[in-house]
This record gives structure tokens, C-alpha cells and sequence, in this order.
């Protein structure tokens, strides 16, 4: 079991390493190194998964090891790897869409000059992704968490030629940042007061702790997830993040890293206090409302779908917060699939449209603006179908994976409200709103993209089809979307389709999950209705304005913008220029004062007067210390003692006469002064 567990690290961090030193040898042949070590680890996921799946005990499949870290006093940290039915399931979801994302790369990269460190950057990726994946603890987690940080800096940011993309690398970075700072500071309140960083620890050893810093710790905890996974108000990287290669948008910022966030929500849900789930269940629902609602007025294909990712990682979050953590991890599983089937599509029409651009030598026109597009699914037909069947998905339509999950989240918002009422209708409220808007602008997307009149002929006429290499991961992510590759038995005798076997129940230290299960079983009828009642009205309302066009959508527009929704929608609720003024505007004002300070008055004022003072003393000290000790006195006696050296040295002759002679002066000198004396 370990060498099966650890070859989720060792294989991406292989492909990355070879491709890494490797790639200037490899070059365009670099997808021949990481594809097959990527199809290996897909492969062990799937095996990892059937191994979990036909376990027998209590559908309760277990596996773990660690190993100590380093060890200083009483503080010591311990690295391992957890391996239950969710990481199983995660494993197969983060190896799947990777393999299918390198695959559908070799075509939309090849003529990319940096090649080799793309595939390279997407191995550490997957490496990082895989690490979160399996901690068993929350350092270790923590450790991986910035890992993911750093891949996705390196591969949003990858076209750093271009003027957008560094800055929305560094946007993206730094967003992370602020929630990763109250992640570990979280972590680091659970250890001094609990003693572990361990997942399962911490749960058993909750009981330790006042409720209230409890509460604190795991909404810090929680702040790295609002982070990660783009949640209010720390969403607005993400839509910025689309710079990067689309490829990269449906590996990271739509299937795998966005979800970590939820993934390790999750993971600590059973220690969440219920005053820390209030939080969580209303951050999801503003994010989810507010995100559907500013999808509606974008025309970029891919702004589109990274509004619709924070909107449907809203939901998950939403559901986390009402104690729906089962329909949330659901929702995660199927929104991979179909959201990174759509980023993929997305992309699909992005190549054909900059390939027919390219042709007519217009570089003005933005392939990824749908007013340039329109009329394409003759031209595009697998693509569009792919596009149209992922797009029923997140809608909730019925026989699709969106509907089975969306509608258990829906459920848990209902009987959060039958139980609490009050100020929990906003759940609901921003539920089934979301969903609606949600049918609404996907199926805006597809009319604008695919029906009606192409915009412009010339570049419909250039428009054709993908290659099979960036097709085949379209058809099978939009068969992964329909809702019986999660419900069909395995096991005849069991009563659940494989999938919700395989999760199972699981327990809560504050909350009875019977009751709340309970709760979201009973309200499951009414939510699926209303989500069928706001699903069709989203669709028609959107077959009304785009496909029939009756309406006149500008009218439409300015009779919302009487009250200023339009404006709203069309200037993302002003949170970046709020933040603008706020935050950006008063730092660098602040760092041009520090700056002045620093500069004009401590280095020219300050630090320069003490060098010139510096300068001078020295000067006077040199002048003093030359002129006059030295030349003067140091000097001056030197030319004494040589003078009086010369003088002396005559009397040394060499004549014993003289000799006898300066005695006798003497003896007679000093006769004479004895006389005197006396």
C-alpha cells in the first residue's frame, strides 16, 4: 500500500524533474516523458478506487502511515498520508482531469516555444494537488497548500511575455497570501491547544478547547479555503487567473485547485462549532448570488465560466455550512467534471477562432469575445454537443451529475431554514437565485456561442473542428457528466449507487448527522421541484432573450440599471474598485510617504549629515593627525635627535689626546662646582 500511495508523489514530481532538465534535450517531444507517467498514476487511482469500493467492512476503507519529520524539545511534526473512500475518490478526480488536460495540451500547446516547462509546471501541479490529497495532517497539508500556490503562480502567470498574465500571477499569489497567513495561524492555535497537528487528532481532541477559541481557530483555518477556493471577499483573483492557457483553467481553476479549499473544509468539518458553520453557510451563499449575478453581463467565454466556478464552489461552501459536507464533496466530484468540460470546450472554440484569426492576419479581434462568434455548432459540432451536455449539467437538469448533486445542497439549505428560520432564508434565497441565474447566462453562452447568425462571416468561414487529440477528453468528460456514472450498482445486493456506498455517513462533534440528514431527506422533494421551477425559468428566460430574441436586450439592461443592477453586474459589484480605493489607493500612498521618509529625509537628512560630519571629522582628524603630529612633533623630534646625533658623533674621533683632554675639562668642572657648592 505505501509504494501504491506514494507513486501519486513520485510520478508528477518525475515527469516534472525530467521535464524540467531535461525539456531543452526533449522539446516538443516532452508530452512522450509526461503523459505516460501521468496515464500510470491515473491508472493507480482507479485500481485504488476498485480496491475501495469492493472492500467489505462496513464500507469503511482505511489506510495510513507517518513518519517523524523533525523533533526539537516537545515540539515535533510528523508527515504521513490518510487514504480513505474520499481521497480514493479525489485521487481518480485530480489523476483523471490532469491526464485529460496533458492530452488535450499537446494540440492546444505545439506551437508554444516553452513546450517542456509547461508540461513540466502541470507535473508539480499535479504533485502539489496529490500531497493535499493525501496529508494526514494539517502541516503537511499546509506544507502541499503552498505548493499549489506556487504551481498555479507559475502556470498563470506562464505567457510572462504578455503584460496581463504576471500581473495576475502576482494577483493570484498574493490574494492567497492573506487567507493562507489566518490558515496557519489556525493551525498553529489547534496545536498549542490540543498538542497534534493530526486530522483525526484534532477531532478526537477538540474537547480540550473553550468553544469560542474553537470557533476562532477553525474560521482561520477556514480563511486558507476562502483563499484557495476564491470565496468572498477573497474571489477576485480568479477571474484574473483565466490569463493563463486554458488548459491550465480547467486543470486548476475549475476542477482540482479550487476545489482544495473545499476538500480541506471538509476535512475539519467535524470539529467546525455550529457558530463557525453560520459563517461558512453565509460566505458561500454571498459568494454564490453575487458571483452568478456578475456572470450574467460578461462577454468573455472564459470570464463567463470562472464566474460560474466561484458561483458553484459557493454552493459546495454553502453546503459545508448547513452540514450538507456529503452533497457539498458530491458536488465537487460532478462540478469537476463538467467545469473542467467546459473550460476545455471554451478553449476548443478559442483555438478555432484564433487559428481563423490568425488566417485572416487580424490581430485586433478577441477570439475569446462571444460577440465575434455565433452560428458555430454546424461548424463545431462536437464540441458544441460536449458544451451542451456539460452545460445541462451545471444546470441541474435531470439525468445529468449537476442535478443530483445541486439538488442535495438545495435540500440542506431548506431544512437549515426549517430549522433555524429567521435570517437563514438568505440561504435558500441565494440557493435556488443562484440557480436560476446559473441556467440563465450558461445557456446565454451557448446561444451567443453556437445559435443564431455568425457575427462575422469571415471568421466563420475559417472556423473548423479540433483535432481528435483535443476532442476525445471533451467526449469523455461530457459522458462523466450524465448522472449514471454516479448512481449505477456495482453491487446489486447494495440499495445506493456505488457513490453514495462508497461515501457513506459520517459524524459530527457538535451536530447530530442523523437529524440533519433527516432534515435534508425530507426536504429533498420540495428542493428538487423549486430547482426544476427556477432551472426552467433561467433557460427559458435565455431562450426567450438570446435564442428567439423577443427582447430587446438593451432595453432590458437600462431598465435595470433605473435601480443600478446592471452596473452592478457589469462592474463585478465594485469589490476591485472598492478595493482600490480601500486598500491599493492608502498602501501606495503609505509606501510613497515611508518612501520619502526613508529616502529624503532619513537617508539625505539623517544618515548622509552623519557621513558628511563623518567626512569633515576625518578630514580634520587626517589634517591634524599629518600636519601637526606627524610633521611637527613626531617629525620635529626626529630632526632633533638626528641633528644632535651629528653633533655628537665629532666627538667620537678616535684621538686619545682629545679624549684625555674632554676628561680633564670635566674633572676640572666638576672640581670647580664642588667648590662652589661648598
Amino acid at each position: 500500500m505505501d509504494i501504491q500511495v506514494l507513486s501519486f508523489l513520485f510520478l508528477p514530481i518525475f515527469s516534472f524533474i525530467i521535464l524540467i532538465f531535461g525539456g531543452k534535450f526533449l522539446k516538443h517531444k516532452s508530452h512522450f516523458v509526461a503523459l505516460p507517467l501521468i496515464g500510470l498514476m491515473l491508472l493507480n487511482a482507479i485500481l485504488l478506487l476498485a480496491s475501495a469500493i469492493n472492500y467489505n467492512s462496513h464500507n469503511h476503507f482505511e489506510s495510513s502511515n507517518s513518519f517523524q519529520w523533525f523533533s526539537t524539545g516537545e515540539f515535533s511534526i510528523t508527515l504521513g498520508y490518510y487514504v480513505d473512500s474520499i481521497t480514493c475518490i479525489m485521487l481518480v478526480v485530480v489523476s483523471l482531469i490532469s491526464f485529460l488536460v496533458h492530452l488535450y495540451s499537446i494540440e492546444y500547446m505545439k506551437d508554444d516555444a516553452r513546450y517542456s516547462r509547461y508540461f513540466a509546471f502541470l507535473g508539480i501541479f499535479t504533485f502539489s494537488m496529490n500531497g493535499i490529497v493525501l496529508s494526514d495532517s494539517l502541516i503537511m497539508m499546509y506544507v502541499f497548500w503552498e505548493l499549489v500556490g506556487l504551481s498555479s503562480f507559475l502556470l498563470i502567470g506562464f505567457w510572462f511575455e504578455k503584460n496581463r498574465p504576471p500581473m495576475a500571477a502576482n494577483k493570484a499569489f498574493l490574494t492567497n497570501r492573506v487567507g493562507d497567513i489566518g490558515m496557519f495561524i489556525g493551525i498553529m492555535i489547534l496545536y498549542f491547544s490540543i498538542g497534534t497537528f493530526n486530522i483525526h487528532d484534532l477531532i478526537n481532541g477538540t474537547n480540550q478547547m473553550s468553544t469560542g477559541l474553537l470557533t476562532l481557530a477553525g474560521l482561520l483555518v477556514f480563511m486558507g479555503a476562502v483563499g484557495k477556493s476564491a470565496q468572498f471577499p477573497l474571489h477576485i483573483w480568479l477571474p484574473d487567473a483565466m490569463e493563463g492557457p486554458t488548459p491550465v483553467s480547467a486543470l486548476i481553476h475549475a476542477a482540482t485547485m479550487v476545489a482544495a479549499g473545499v476538500y480541506m473544509t471538509f476535512r475539519i468539518f467535524p470539529f467546525l462549532t455550529p457558530d463557525a458553520l453560520s459563517v461558512v453557510a453565509i460566505i458561500g451563499a454571498i459568494t454564490a448570488l453575487m458571483a452568478a449575478i456578475t456572470a450574467i453581463t460578461r462577454n468573455d467565454i472564459k470570464a463567463v465560466l470562472a464566474y460560474s466556478t466561484i458561483s458553484q464552489l459557493g454552493y459546495m461552501i454553502m453546503a459545508l455550512g448547513v452540514g450538507a459536507h456529503l452533497y457539498a464533496f458530491f458536488h465537487l466530484v460532478t462540478h469537476a467534471m463538467f467545469k473542467a468540460c467546459l473550460f476545455l470546450c471554451s478553449g476548443s472554440v478559442i483555438h478555432a477562432m484564433h487559428h481563423s484569426l490568425h488566417h485572416l492576419d487580424d490581430h485586433h479581434s478577441n477570439p475569446q469575445d462571444m460577440n465575434n462568434m455565433g452560428g458555430l455548432k454546424n461548424k463545431m459540432p462536437i464540441t458544441h454537443a460536449a458544451m451542451l451536455i456539460s452545460t445541462l449539467a451545471i444546470t441541474g437538469v435531470p439525468f445529468f451529475s449537476g442535478f443530483l448533486s445541486k439538488d442535495g445542497i438545495l435540500a440542506g439549505v431548506l431544512s437549515y431554514y426549517h430549522t433555524f428560520h429567521g435570517w437563514t432564508i438568505i440561504l435558500p434565497i441565494a440557493g435556488f437565485g443562484a440557480a436560476m441565474i446559473t441556467a440563465f447566462y450558461m445557456f446565454r453562452l451557448i446561444f451567443k456561442t453556437f445559435y443564431g447568425e455568425p457575427k462575422n462571416k469571415e471568421i466563420y468561414n475559417h472556423i473548423h473542428e479540433s483535432s481528435l487529440l483535443m476532442t476525445i477528453p471533451l467526449m469523455i468528460l461530457s459522458v462523466l457528466s450524465s448522472a449514471f456514472i454516479f448512481t449505477f450498482k456495482i453491487n446489486p445486493l447494495k440499495s445506493k449507487g456505488w457513490f453514495k456506498n462508497l461515501v457513506g455517513h459520517s459524524d459530527h462533534n457538535f451536530l447530530d448527522m442523523h437529524i440533519v440528514e433527516d432534515g435534508i431527506h425530507h426536504a429533498h422533494d420540495q428542493a428538487m421541484y423549486l430547482s426544476l421551477l427556477v432551472a426552467s425559468l433561467g433557460i427559458l428566460i435565455s431562450v426567450i432573450f438570446y435564442l428567439l430574441k423577443k427582447v430587446d436586450i438593451d432595453k432590458v439592461s437600462n431598465i435595470f440599471n433605473l435601480v443600478g443592477l446592471y452596473n452592478l453586474s457589469k462592474n463585478k459589484f465594485y469589490i476591485d474598485k472598492i478595493y482600490n480605493t480601500v486598500l491599493y489607493k492608502p498602501f501606495f500612498s503609505q509606501t510613497k510617504i515611508a518612501s520619502f521618509i526613508d529616502w529624503n529625509i532619513y537617508d539625505q537628512k539623517i544618515i548622509d549629515a552623519w557621513g558628511w560630519i563623518t567626512l569633515k571629522v576625518s578630514y580634520f582628524s587626517g589634517k591634524a593627525d599629518y600636519s601637526i603630529l606627524d610633521q611637527k612633533i613626531i617629525d620635529g623630534v626626529s630632526h632633533l635627535t638626528n641633528y644632535t646625533s651629528n653633533k655628537m658623533k665629532r666627538i667620537q674621533s678616535g684621538v686619545i689626546q682629545n679624549y684625555l683632554l674632554g676628561g680633564f675639562m670635566c674633572l676640572v668642572i666638576i672640581i670647580m662646582a664642588i667648590q662652589q657648592f661648598n
